[in-house]
């Protein structure tokens, strides 16, 4: 009887060993195999896309026709390389007639608004942003119109050419 059970705990085992082995196998190489037979992985879907609506509350966007939302924080690097571009984009969104918030993280206010005012946004449009938000970078730029609705969102500013194409979609957005 003892032995039974012990052949049965032995093959048992044996079987749980051998699927976690494979298991665990698959998940590091399966980007290898999957890359060898030419499946290309998914991107991961967009934090905020356009024709999306925002969720964040209308105070933020329903004063203007369109209005960049721009999460950033004073502790990314990002957003403080990107410091001039923004402070240039801000500027010609409300030379265009439109709005600029700037929403920064709810872990450093105070540093937050210090950096939204260095890019000469008005103190009521400085905002700090909910955890909740569908934001996974800073900085994150959302043109919205005044119900809400998303015509443009970016994740990080990037390099010189992803500058031109924010800064082509806004001068667009404002005509």
């Amino acid at each position: 009887m003892r032995d039974r059970f012990l052949d049965r705990f032995s093959v048992t085992a044996s079987i749980v060993l051998a699927v976690m082995l494979c298991t665990s196998l698959g998940v590091v190489f399966w980007p290898r195999v999957a890359t060898a037979l030419g499946i290309e992985p998914a991107p991961p879907p967009p934090a905020y896309a356009a024709g999306d609506r925002v969720d964040v509350p209308a105070a933020w966007y329903s004063r203007h026709p369109k209005t960049l939302i721009v999460f950033a924080r004073a502790a990314c690097g990002a957003c403080q390389n990107a410091q001039p571009f923004l402070k240039t984009l801000a500027a010609s969104v409300i030379e265009g007639g439109g709005g600029v918030t700037i929403a920064g993280h709810r872990e450093s206010p105070a540093e937050d608004a210090s950096f939204a005012r260095s890019l000469g946004v008005a103190e009521e449009a400085i905002v700090v942003f909910p955890s909740g938000l569908r934001v996974r970078v800073t900085p994150t730029l959302i043109l919205v119109n005044r119900d809400g609705t998303i015509l443009h969102a970016w994740e990080g500013v990037g390099p010189d050419a992803k500058q031109q194409t924010i800064a082509a979609a806004m001068k667009a957005a404002f005509r």
